[in-house]
């Protein structure tokens, strides 16, 4: 009789160390959808203006896809406000010359990093079209960071060009340091950016016919320059790269949103704040740890 209650434990013990296990693979695998929401309800003071105007909300946390048994990107595929799928603004891992796919890799949980190395254009970016009407007002806002003493620094590296060479944010040497340039028109050196290198920060862009400013964190780094703006309907655009040479981007992206309008200042530290408050991948991971304590309590009680 004792063994067979012996059986009995031994056999509920293993069938509940079963179930955790079963919740912790499900959990794992499922991080990068179950944190993400549409903007329109995170940001819920978000104006109707700026609301209509969304074009596409890129979230590391959802829509990305990579290669099997490898943690490669092979697309990213953005929501609207509503956290719908939009799967016509896919932006698809490309090679140039013979960039390798691991030069774009995804943590699991959020996260992006680009890393081509080489000094030659042997690169890789991610390449798609918009759905977006023309316009002289555009914004960008994206999440992440370039990396310290990346390649190419000292002819600017790319996070992003749409249009394609109507609107980007490359970093390039200047007056000692690093600073923002944008195209198109003509780009003076604003303040420098090199405290921001290797740390997460959140990057604005507001364009109009005839101006240009870029926040870091929501501080004016005061880009002069005398722009000429517009941007094409259905826009190309890339993620990690010049549309055509050299001049990859080296760091880290986990989230981009692109507005077809100048976000008044109200609605641009609003979306700023949102990006701020996401969790780092790490924490996020922290946090799905900090559950299993719970799950296993509460098997305990039963």
């Amino acid at each position: 009789m004792l063994g067979l209650i012996v059986g009995i434990y031994t056999f509920i013990v293993n069938l509940i160390k079963l179930g955790l296990f079963a919740i912790i693979a499900c959990f794992f695998s499922c991080v990068p959808f179950a944190f993400a929401a549409g903007i329109f309800t995170e940001i819920p003071g978000l104006s109707a203006s700026a609301q209509s105007s969304l074009v596409a909300h890129y979230d590391g946390r959802t829509g990305v896809s990579t290669s099997n048994a490898t943690s490669s990107v092979d697309s990213w595929t953005p929501v609207d406000g509503n956290g719908n799928s939009l799967p016509s603004m896919v932006v698809s891992s490309t090679a140039r010359g013979t960039g390798a796919a691991s030069l774009i890799t995804y943590d699991g949980v959020g996260n992006l990093s680009f890393d081509d190395t080489a000094t030659g254009s042997q690169g890789r970016y991610l390449l798609g079209a918009l759905t977006n009407d023309q316009s002289t007002s555009f914004t960008v806002m994206w999440r992440g960071h370039y990396k310290a003493d990346a390649p190419f620094q000292t002819s600017g590296t790319y996070a992003y060009n749409i249009g394609i060479n109507d609107i980007s944010h490359q970093r390039d040497d200047g007056g000692g340091g690093f600073r923002v340039e944008l195209y198109n028109g003509t780009t003076y050196a604003g303040d420098d950016i090199t405290a921001y290198d290797g740390t997460d920060t959140i990057w604005s862009t507001v364009i109009t016919a005839n101006s240009h400013n870029v926040y870091a964190n929501g501080t004016n780094l005061n880009v002069g320059g005398n722009p000429s703006n517009s941007v094409g309907a259905n826009a190309d655009i890339i993620m990690g790269a010049y549309s055509g040479s050299g001049y990859d981007f080296v760091g880290d992206m986990s989230q981009m949103i692109i507005f077809n309008s100048a976000l008044s200042d109200a609605d641009r530290i609003l979306v700023g704040g949102y990006l701020t408050s996401i969790p780092e991948p790490s924490v996020t991971l922290l946090l799905g740890l900090g559950i299993l304590p719970l799950l296993m309590r509460r098997r305990r009680s039963r």
